[in-house]
């Protein structure tokens, strides 16, 4: 029997009028992405024109900086906007590569005019992904090669990784940190962190950002996943390429989950380009190694578990099977092996709102009803100390989590940098 919910699905319809509402609503879409699209050029042009006008003289490093924070500012006003008038990252890195461009090539014959714009539009490919990066270096290339314009020197060479990449995961193990030193042309080298929370539906970067040392990334990490779940976590080379991968932020284009906070939206790009260096400079197994787990073998050994603790206690349910199987494919949503068997309060409370919102309402509460014993067997499975495991049963018995729960309570935070 299907217990997951589904919408109706219209039958019947005149095939003309259904190609007529396809075109319209392709129609709408094209125009909501051109006012998208004239918004975030607009805002690049200020943005660039800004930073020209006060970072001629600082570091690259400094503009790159001030770069970041100030797209953090205009993308975090973008989001207060209604949706249809709301421009995205990704529109505003496609922007930016044009505005900083445009910038440049409006050079007049001053013999120093072209240093400001040039420094803008070099930091604007250090920070910005593949695409956009790939968009950036054309524009670079072309203003080169234009005539009159071999004054341009060659680009500097983008943020490197000058050392090991290093890793943690906190106590409850899905919680990470990942840091690596990188150097740019003027700067000294520097440890970026990102924070990343494997809980929910994929892996989120919750905080990242440059930090002097790996000590001090590791007590900021610290500091935002919590002294319970990150006491004794200490900074190790990274020895999984593959988990790694899977960790580190990309670039989503239009795609993303959205709910970033302005630090969020000022590393956004940066994030992503610079987990980029980190990947290409990590050699992959050429095997993925196992992980020990998938939800078929949870299902089984779970439900023997199930029936070797729970007979003389209470009645099982007569579809166990059928119920464990769900709980366990839903389990991990985010595909990622290595947390499969992790637990934590707000992986659980994540769960709870999945299984309530995918489906039929007595089908989702049978499944929940088996999360403190689903728990408890992770417990066992994993070694996880029982003061862990205790502080994830009241969200299992339908707590909400204060620090996932948002106002209009539709969708959870899962870019919020929970402690637990």
């Amino acid at each position: 029997m299907n217990q997951r919910g589904s919408a109706a699905v219209p039958g019947g319809q005149d095939p003309h009028t259904l190609a007529e509402a396809l075109h319209d609503l392709t129609a709408y879409r094209e125009q909501i992405d051109a006012g998208r699209r004239s918004r975030a050029a607009a805002a690049a042009t200020d943005l660039v024109a800004d930073l020209v006008a006060v970072m001629a003289n600082q570091p690259d490093a400094i503009v790159e900086d001030a770069l970041c924070l100030r797209m953090g500012t205009v993308l975090s006003e973008a989001e207060q906007a209604p949706l249809d008038d709301r421009p995205g990252p990704s529109h505003l890195a496609t922007a930016l590569v044009t505005a900083a461009a445009a910038a440049v090539e409006a050079i007049t014959n001053d013999a120093d005019a072209w240093r400001a714009p040039w420094r803008v539009l070099t930091a604007v490919a250090d920070i910005l992904p593949y695409p956009h990066s790939e968009a950036a270096a054309d524009a670079i290339t072309r203003l080169r090669d234009m005539s009159g314009r071999r004054v341009l020197p060659p680009a500097p060479p983008g943020p490197t990784v000058t050392g090991t990449v290093l890793w943690t995961r906190d106590r409850y193990g899905s919680r990470f940190a990942v840091t690596a030193p990188i150097t740019t042309a003027d700067q000294p080298e520097r440890w970026y962190l990102w924070d990343i929370d494997a809980c929910g539906h994929q892996a989120f970067t919750v905080h990242s950002g440059y930090y002097p040392t790996p000590e001090a990334a590791l007590t900021a990490w610290q500091a935002g996943v919590g002294p319970i779940a990150a006491a004794d976590t200490e900074l190790a080379p990274v020895d999984d390429p593959w988990l790694l991968a899977e960790l580190l932020p990309a670039e989503e284009g239009l795609l993303r989950s959205g709910g970033e906070n302005v630090e969020q939206f000022a590393e956004y790009h940066r994030s992503k380009r610079l987990a980029e260096a980190v990947k290409q400079t990590l050699r992959q197994q050429e095997t993925r190694p196992g992980r020990g787990m998938d939800a078929a073998t949870a299902a089984a050994e779970f439900t023997t578990w199930l029936q070797a603790h729970d007979t003389d206690q209470r009645e099982l349910p007569v579809d166990l099977d059928e119920l464990a199987t769900e709980l366990t494919d839903s389990w991990c949503i985010n595909n990622i092996d290595a947390v499969f068997s992790t637990c934590s309060p707000h992986r659980v409370a994540l769960f709870v709102r999945h299984v309530h919102g995918y489906y039929l309402d007595d089908f989702a509460k049978q499944l929940v009803a088996l999360l403190p014993d689903w728990i408890r067997w992770l417990a066992a499975h994993n070694t996880t100390p029982p003061e862990l495991a205790e502080r994830c049963l009241p969200y299992a018995e339908g707590q909400p989590h204060p620090q996932i729960t948002v106002d209009d309570n539709i969708e959870p935070a899962y870019l919020a940098r929970v402690i637990e």
